[in-house]
C-alpha cells in the first residue's frame, strides 16, 4: 500500500503532484479527473494495482492530448504524428491508441492531408510532380495515395507556367551573376524543384 501524504498543484499546469509517505514512488503527476476517479486524497492508502491504473490512465490521456494538440495546429500525416509522440517517449501501445483516437474523430486522414498538401505546396513553392512526391514520401504518405493526390490536384496543364514562375523568382536572386552562370543556376534550381527536363528546357528557352 502507498499512503498519500500530499497533493500539490503543479505550477502552470492542470496537473497535481501526488506524493507518498513511503517514498516508493517519486511524485506522480495526475490530472484532477484521474485523482477524483480513484478518490485520491491526503492520507489515503492506494494499492499497487490502483496506483498503476491511475498512472496508466494518466499516461494515455497525456498521449491523446499531445496527439490532439499536434494535429490541431495544422494538418498532419499519421507518420508525422507517430514520430512526434515517439520523441516525447510515450509507449507504443499508447501511441497506437492515440492514433486510433484521432481517426475516430476524423482528426487524421492521410488522403485528405495529401490533397491539401499538394494544393498548398504548389501555391507556396511552385514545383514539379517529382518534388511533390518526395515531400509526401518524407511525411510517410503511401505511394498509391501520393499518385492519386498528384493526379487529382496537380495542374499538369500549367506545369510550364509553374516552372517559369519559380525560375523568374530565382533569377532575380542571382541577377548580379554572369548570364551563363545564371542559366546554369536556374537550371539546377528547377531540377531541385522536381520539374521534368522538357519543362526545364522550355522554361530556360523562354527566360534566356
Amino acid at each position: 500500500m502507498h499512503k498519500v501524504y500530499s497533493i500539490k498543484k503543479k505550477k502552470y499546469s492542470k496537473k497535481y503532484f501526488v506524493n507518498f509517505l513511503d517514498f516508493t514512488h517519486d511524485s506522480v503527476e495526475l490530472g484532477l479527473d484521474v485523482i477524483m476517479k480513484y478518490n485520491i486524497t491526503k492520507d489515503q492508502e492506494l494499492s499497487d494495482q490502483d496506483l498503476d491504473n491511475a498512472i496508466s490512465e494518466q499516461q494515455l490521456k497525456d498521449t491523446k492530448l499531445a496527439a490532439y494538440n499536434y494535429v490541431s495546429y495544422k494538418p498532419r500525416s499519421e507518420y508525422e504524428v507517430r514520430n512526434k509522440l515517439e520523441t516525447k517517449e510515450f509507449s507504443n501501445e499508447n501511441i497506437n491508441l492515440a492514433i486510433k483516437f484521432l481517426y475516430e474523430f476524423n482528426l487524421l486522414d492521410d488522403e485528405k492531408y495529401a490533397n491539401m498538401f499538394v494544393t498548398n505546396y504548389i501555391k507556396r513553392t511552385p514545383s514539379g510532380k517529382f518534388r511533390l512526391k518526395q515531400e509526401l514520401l518524407k511525411r510517410g504518405i503511401e505511394e498509391d495515395i501520393i499518385a492519386i493526390s498528384i493526379r487529382d490536384n496537380y495542374p499538369a496543364e500549367n506545369t510550364l507556367q509553374l516552372a517559369l514562375e519559380a525560375a523568374k523568382k530565382h533569377k532575380k536572386k542571382i541577377s548580379h551573376k554572369p548570364k551563363v552562370k545564371q542559366k546554369k543556376l536556374v537550371t539546377d534550381f528547377l531540377v531541385r524543384r522536381g520539374f521534368d527536363w522538357d519543362i526545364i528546357n522550355n522554361a530556360i528557352s523562354n527566360l534566356f
